[in-house]
């Protein structure tokens, strides 16, 4: 049993807090104990206090507080109590002690075809028994699954002839209670998604309530990761998400049939087409003999190839009568997705509403601790990509509605980002302030962009699949088919490629280099189209990402140290350790070391520690903010989120100051990169009020996000007039930054849609004191790129901007008047 902290609290007249044990998207965890029974440990979480302003959080709370007691399984974490006491709202929990399952993958890698077998019928039981009480988890992965340690109290149900096995550990299914509880908040606000977009089911994005078949879904994506070391699908969650919808999961070698059958099924894309749990339970209790003395698959760093489902999921927009037809394919999952090179400058908070949009308070939107602040928090901001294997492009861009031409149908060419991240923003007050910051933007930042300017469209990549964006954006490398790759050098005067070939993964080793890998060797290739430097080998190392001086690879199959190296593909810095993941920026690198079990913050540039604090577990770094550190603000000044507070250092590891009340990532946004001084003043504004605040070049400005009336609002009342939404779509207002010397605001307005008489999505700029519309182009905005003297005519030396429409990127130029 953990230490009882200095700082034990009691919790009613039943309990005593003993010491805080972690923390995440609805609040933190407590061991505790009962006052009659000091010896038996128990969990507590304390939900977040917004929920109790909710009143029907609170009458959920009380009408199910019954049910959630009854459900009674050895295979999940068994709610023991319910608790309102004050401003204090918690679930008391049986206490597992042996750790979780992501911890256990996360050291052993794989599970053998037995064990596979074992757990998943385990699991499946009791989820069986959830959904039997009217319940669907709908966030179910490796994090939320703990292990009861050999001689727990884990037994057997009545019924259940699993074989457990003497010494072996039992598998318990956690948070379904939480689940219960805050399902009311995402079904009586916003259109918003529960859960994890690894392991979502397809369905899940739909305003429908989920059914029990989506926790089946999100049950064999675990047990596909179990049995090979990765998910079917990675890369950003847009592309994951679309992947779920379209395409079938490849099937890793050593996966016997009998496993593999019963996984293909849970893993269909229609709900109806799944088994239920307690049929999934079954057939794995009947593979088990089949599976005795298999050994187990090797683990993988990238998925098997992915295929085209023969019977994809349409999303409730592709399927609306008089909708084009809806896309059959993703895009591959495999090499080309994962790890992004770089964290985007920008998170811009983005706020969705379904066609009929109901009212949000700001409450319902209030952050929760760690790094769940931005991940789980379905009122916060677009994700960064998704770790994992490889490498993937910073700030992916989203599908467009098709362009009114003769084409194949659309593919879900960058996924829904709309759909997942969901802002509730109350209507409130607006506040403009305006103070005096130093320097030209950089070429890259929003802020470059002028605001009284016409756009002219430059160059137009059709039919891309995936892309790639050097971490400068000079460069630019797009997937046109399986696996064949273009190389555009974005400062050339022609727009042929300069170079293309077949890679099994791809990705920026560095701004100025390609690297394309091959059978687990790599050439890396110059913006000329030419080879640069010798041959790399793969086998026995990865790439992580890159800082866009230098790629920081693994040096290691699986753990090992970290090596930054140029681009010639020689080493830079290297810090010895034995570390798996990292979340890269150009300023920064967030790690965990896992001897000493520390969380880290590295220069990037050094290699040199800047933060290290105790962890007792990695983070999940397929979070926007693993282990609650963030480094998107530009190169000077990185943050920690913790609860509400939220600590900034700067570029040396200083701390700079702390502030209370900015734990929502998305109530701010950078339209450049700032200092850590006025990232803390930036935080102070955000603190005091619920509305958006946007910092300039110099000037913040505060946005008020109306998701019911689908407005805008913004200094001294200005509004700004969002495009007319056809039936069906969702109202979706994305604030990319200030423009111009910080007279406009930029927009990305709409979602994307697969219907051709949908309005779709749009880039918009407008006036930001008297809201006139000053310049529009369709689709989603990726990200701004540095002016080039070698475009034609009037755009010479204009900014730049790369737009996501349908399957095509296009680069406009944005012409000052």
């Amino acid at each position: 049993m953990p230490p009882i902290d200095a700082a034990a609290q009691r919790l009613g007249s039943a309990y005593v807090l003993d010491a805080r044990i972690g923390g995440g998207a609805q609040g933190d965890v407590w061991l505790a104990h009962r006052n009659d029974a000091p010896g038996i440990p128990l969990a507590v979480k304390l939900l977040r206090a917004d929920l109790l302003e909710d009143a029907d959080v609170v009458e959920r709370f009380i009408r199910e507080r019954a049910t959630l007691m009854r459900v009674s399984s050895p295979y999940v974490v068994g709610v023991q109590d319910m608790v309102i006491e004050g401003s204090r709202f918690a679930i008391v929990m049986d206490y597992v002690g042996g750790g979780t399952l992501r911890g256990l993958l996360n050291e052993q890698g794989v599970l053998s075809p037995a064990e596979v077998a074992r757990v998943g019928a385990m699991l499946a039981s009791g989820l069986a028994v959830v959904h039997d009480a009217g319940i669907v988890h709908r966030d179910i992965k490796p994090a939320n699954v703990l292990i009861s340690p050999p001689g727990g109290s884990a037994d057997p149900a009545d019924g259940d002839d699993t074989v457990v096995g003497q010494g072996a550990w039992t598998p318990r299914l956690a948070d379904f209670g939480v689940a219960r509880i805050c399902d009311t908040v995402a079904s009586s606000h916003a259109t918003g998604a529960i859960g994890t977009p690894l392991y979502m089911a397809p369905e899940i994005l739909d305003p429908a309530a989920p059914t029990p078949a989506a926790d089946v879904y999100s049950l064999g994506v675990l047990l596909y990761e179990a049995a090979c070391g990765i998910t079917p699908f990675v890369g950003a969650p847009s592309q994951v998400l679309a992947q779920h919808a379209r395409r079938a999961p490849g099937r890793p070698d050593g996966v016997p049939d009998a496993l593999w059958s019963v996984l293909e099924r849970m893993l269909a894309k229609q709900p109806a087409a799944r088994p239920s749990a307690r049929e999934v339970a079954a057939a794995l209790r009947m593979a088990a003999p089949a599976l005795a003395g298999c050994a187990p698959a090797r683990r993988l760093t990238v998925p098997p190839p992915s295929a085209p489902a023969a019977a994809p999921y349409l999303w409730a927009d592709d399927a609306l009568p008089g909708s084009a037809m809806a896309p059959t394919e993703a895009g591959p999952a495999g090499p080309e997705a994962g790890t992004p090179p770089t964290a985007p400058l920008a998170l811009p908070p983005t706020a969705v509403a379904a066609g009929e949009p109901t009212r949000v308070s700001a409450a319902s939107a209030a952050p929760a601790a760690g790094e769940a602040a931005a991940q789980a928090r379905f009122a916060g901001a677009p994700q960064p990509p998704a770790p994992p294997a490889d490498w993937a492009p910073p700030n992916v861009g989203a599908v467009s509605r098709p362009v009114p031409r003769s084409r194949r149908p659309r593919r879900a060419l960058f996924g829904v980002i709309g759909a997942v991240v969901v802002l509730a923003v109350a209507v409130g007050g607006v506040i403009v302030w305006r103070h005096r910051t130093a320097g030209a933007p950089g070429p890259t930042a929003v802020a470059a962009l002028p605001a009284q300017a016409d756009t002219i469209e430059l160059q137009r990549i059709t039919d891309v699949d995936e892309y790639r964006l050097a971490p400068d954006h000079g460069a630019l490398a797009a997937e046109t088919s399986y696996k064949h790759w273009s190389l555009y050098d974005l400062d050339a005067a022609g727009q042929a490629p300069v170079w293309s070939g077949d890679c099994d993964s791809a990705g920026f080793w560095t701004s100025e280099t390609f690297l394309c890998v091959q059978d687990d060797t790599g050439q890396l290739i110059g913006l000329d189209g030419t080879e640069a430097g010798g041959v790399l080998a793969f086998d026995e190392r990865k790439q992580l990402g890159t800082t866009g001086s230098a790629a920081i690879v693994l040096d290691g199959s699986y753990s090992g140290s970290l090596v930054a190296m140029d681009a010639d593909g020689e080493q830079v810095w290297r810090r010895d350790g034995g570390f798996r993941e990292a979340r890269i920026g150009a300023g920064f690198i967030v790690t965990y070391e896992t001897g000493s079990e520390r969380l880290l913050v590295l220069s990037a540039e050094t290699g040199e520690v800047l933060l290290s604090e105790a962890a007792e577990n990695a983070p999940d770094f397929d979070s926007s903010l693993p282990g609650g550190i963030g480094i998107d603000a530009g190169t000077q000044a990185f943050y920690k989120v913790d609860g509400e507070a939220v600590t900034v250092y700067d570029a040396t590891g200083t701390e700079v100051g702390t502030v209370d009340g900015a734990g929502t990532r998305s109530d701010w946004v950078l339209s450049d990169a700032v200092s850590a001084e006025q990232l803390v003043e930036l935080l102070r504004s955000a603190a005091a009020d619920s509305s958006v605040h946007v910092r300039g070049r110099s000037a913040e400005a505060g946005l008020t996000l109306n998701t019911i009336d689908c407005t805008v609002t913004g200094p001294d009342g200005a509004s700004y007039d969002v495009p007319e939404r056809t039936d069906g779509e969702a109202c979706v207002i994305t604030p990319e930054g200030l423009i111009g010397k910080d007279e406009g605001v930029l927009f990305t307005m709409g979602q994307p849609s697969s219907r051709t008489d949908a309005t779709g999505d749009n880039v918009i700029a407008y006036d930001l004191d008297d809201g006139e519309q000053l310049w529009q182009a369709a689709g989603t905005l990726v990200g701004v790129l540095p002016p080039s003297d070698n475009a034609a005519g009037k755009a010479a030396g204009a900014p730049r901007m790369l737009v996501a429409e349908g399957d095509d990127l296009v680069i406009h130029a944005v012409v000052g008047k």
